[in-house]
Parts: C-alpha cells; sequence; structure tokens
C-alpha cells in the first residue's frame, strides 16, 4: 500500500497506485531510463507547471509525469 523506499509511484486509472524502484525500472527499460533523465525539479517545483511533463507523445501508456518532493522515511 505505501511503500518506505519506493521512488517511484505509477498512478493507474480507478485511483489504484503501483510503487516502484527508479534503478530498477531504469536498467530494465530503455524508456523509464529516458523517462528518469528529464530536465526536471528540484529547481523547477513549485514554479509555473508544479513539475510536470506532458508525456501523450511517448505513445501508449504515458500520460504525464510529475514531480513530488516527499519525505524521506
Amino acid at each position: 500500500q505505501a511503500p518506505l523506499c519506493a521512488d517511484v509511484v505509477f498512478q493507474l486509472q480507478g485511483g489504484h497506485r503501483v510503487f516502484a524502484h527508479r534503478v530498477y525500472l531504469a536498467t530494465a527499460c530503455s524508456r523509464f531510463y529516458d523517462l528518469f533523465t528529464l530536465e526536471g525539479p528540484p529547481g523547477s517545483l513549485g514554479e509555473g507547471d508544479g513539475g510536470t511533463h506532458d508525456l501523450s507523445s511517448w505513445g501508449r501508456g504515458f500520460l504525464s509525469l510529475r514531480w513530488e518532493l516527499v519525505a524521506d522515511p
């Protein structure tokens, strides 16, 4: 439900969430590597778009990316 060490959360339709780890996703798939190396926060958080990127041009399954800071457990 809320793993302590996950650093990625996929928000699915219907409100379901899937927690994951960036390092495993990036090494398993080059598309995730590209996703996690996009220009973004920490500097852009709270400015303008709130760290959101439109990914609809990436193809099926990717809609948007939102960077969000969370407390380190």
